[in-house]
């Protein structure tokens, strides 16, 4: 692939889960302006609390819950 246009048709063919790993993918490889955070921070919204993810972790998907999971102690 030599083109934009080529890998623009080629990113475009693959399924969604491909495309998500190929963005994650590019992602990693830009470097912020700022340095971000690179690690989890909890978020408080009203009465709930969530553990936000940092800038390019994976989705949990159960797939990858799953995985993780495998590795528990």
């Amino acid at each position: 692939m030599s083109t934009l246009l080529e890998i623009e048709a080629a990113a475009e063919a693959l399924p969604a889960e491909q495309k998500e790993e190929l963005v994650r993918f590019l992602t990693a490889r830009l470097r912020p302006s700022v340095p971000q955070p690179r690690k989890a921070r909890l978020v408080r919204e009203g009465n709930d609390v969530f553990l936000e993810a940092p800038p390019g972790a994976p989705p949990m998907t159960t797939e990858n819950v799953k995985r993780l999971l495998e590795d528990w102690p």
